[in-house]
């Protein structure tokens, strides 16, 4: 059940208009519920000032009166959990109170706070250490500290993170809405900390986490001198649901934005949008990340990243749009995976890509378009599956096989309107299975064949493209003519030519 901030009710002098003024853990693009939801604890007439508190996006407010014809569905509507948020601030954080903390002499402080919860500060390396045996959350985690300088709450649910926090082995952590619902990471010219999860938990539960210049007061749009990012490594889990992660990472090991790296390291991220990051997300030798429901956005390089023999990952109804690179990419030893059901859009390179020793995977029922190389795109990756998606609109092909790529299937997909071919198999693709695509309108070629010893089965429909099967290898793959459907392709439905 949704949680609400009722922050006051009030009534306008002398106007006779009442209402509540209620915080929610929602950014404005999350935001739709918002009527139904206030309609279900506001009193007949009211008008309900909702500040959109939650979320990365500025902070905004939207009003309109509830109908009285409300008090029925009041009376009888099941109530969310109703939270009273503090009614005062503590004072905000100051760079002067920062920089005289950073500068102090170096030791190690543990701390306990009211609650028997244990925290240690290490000066030296500007480090809050969480350690085995600790579940705090990032409230709970501040009161045991005591130093504001490192962590504090600027406004109601609005905290900055000035220290590095490490999670150790059998530690856990939780950054959560609505106590919190965004966390800003210190990060300037002059520097910047992180979150690491060495082995213990880390669970972000519909909160913002950025980098924070607080000289500027903004985010930190400058990658080039470092930046802060969060990761999970050694045996850590990291769970993320319903966040929004955003401007985070920089060009280095370990520090690409939201990472997860290394054996035994697992975890989820669902239902959250990733902007502005260095890479969207990145896993190196990961087995069985979920990766599910998320908005993955102008990343500076890849859009959702799995590296380096990660497997058995689940990668679903995401959409991944408008990166640096590609959208999607399995890359170097990545293996048995599902791509499946994900939108990838307008991605500098390619859409979706297995790269490198990326065998045994299944890309399914992916929608993938506009992208600046190729829609789906096979690179010495082998017995893989690409089955049911939709391709058009790309730059080049809209599903392209190549560099000694073998034993790949693809079929039953739909491509059409690409700027160059539907399908081309090139570079020493060999093995690769082509059945039941449709391929239609494309500038080019509906499938484009230049390596040998691949076949094209039956059951396709081709037409509207330039030249329908262009088979330009020696010897040629057989096309039946009558198990598949070739027809009012411009010049050539079927061209043979031998290089």
């Amino acid at each position: 059940m949704s949680a609400y901030n009722v922050m006051s009710k009030w009534r306008t002098p002398g106007a006779g208009v009442s209402g509540i003024e209620v915080g929610m853990s929602l950014s404005r693009s999350r935001s739709a519920p918002l009527r139904g939801a206030l309609a279900r604890v506001a009193g007949a007439g009211f008008v309900v000032a909702a500040l959109l508190l939650g979320g990365c996006g500025d902070a905004g407010s939207a009003s309109f009166p509830l109908p009285r014809s409300a008090a029925a569905a009041v009376a009888t509507a099941p109530v969310p959990e109703i939270r009273r948020a503090p009614t005062t601030a503590p004072p905000a954080a100051t760079c002067e109170a920062i920089g005289q903390h950073l500068g102090g002499n170096a030791m190690q402080q543990q701390h306990r706070g009211a609650s028997g919860v244990q925290a240690r500060y290490d000066e030296d390396t500007n480090t809050i250490e969480v350690q085995r045996g600790q579940a705090v959350t990032l409230p709970a985690l501040s009161r045991a500290l005591g130093r504001p300088a490192a962590l504090r709450e600027l406004a109601p649910g609005e905290w900055l993170l000035a220290a590095n926090l490490q999670i150790a082995e059998g530690a856990e952590v939780t950054i959560a809405a609505p106590e919190v619902r965004r966390l800003k990471l210190l990060s300037d010219a002059w520097g910047f900390v992180w979150i690491k999860a060495l082995g213990g938990v880390l669970r972000i539960d519909g909160a913002c986490v950025t980098s924070w210049d607080t000289t500027r007061n903004d985010v930190d749009r400058n990658y080039d001198d470092g930046r802060s990012f969060i990761l999970a490594r050694s045996g850590a889990t990291m769970t993320v649901n319903a966040a929004e992660l955003s401007y985070l990472g920089y060009d280095a090991n370990e520090s690409y934005g939201v990472a997860w790296r290394l054996k035994d390291t697992s975890g989820s991220i669902s239902q959250t949008t990733l902007g502005y990051n260095f890479y969207g997300l990145y896993a190196y030798q990961v087995t069985g990340l979920v990766v599910r429901g998320n908005e993955v956005h102008h990343s500076v390089h890849y859009g959702i990243d799995p590296h380096t023999k990660s497997n058995k990952l689940v990668i679903e109804n995401n959409s991944a749009h408008h990166n640096g690179k590609h959208g999607i990419i399995l890359a170097e030893g990545c293996y048995d995976s599902i791509i499946r059901n994900n939108r990838s859009y307008s991605n500098a390179m390619h859409g979706i890509v297995l790269y490198h020793g990326a065998h045994h995977n299944l890309v399914e029922g992916n929608v993938v378009y506009d992208n600046g190389l190729e829609g789906i795109n096979i690179n010495d990756s082998h017995k893989n599956t690409i089955r049911q998606n939709t391709v058009y609109s790309n730059a080049k092909a809209g599903i392209g096989v190549g560099q000694s790529a073998e034993d790949n299937t693809v079929a039953s997909n739909t491509v059409f309107e690409n700027h160059e071919d539907g399908i081309a198999l090139y570079s020493e693709a060999r093995a690769t299975l082509l059945r039941a695509n449709i391929v239609r309108d494309n500038v080019r070629y509906g499938i484009y064949v230049k390596s040998a010893e691949n076949e094209i089965a039956g059951e396709h429909h081709i037409s509207g493209n330039r030249i329908g099967v262009y088979l330009n290898v020696s010897p040629a793959p057989v096309v039946s003519l009558e198990t598949n459907r070739i027809y009012d392709n411009r010049e050539d439905d079927l061209r043979i030519t031998a290089p």
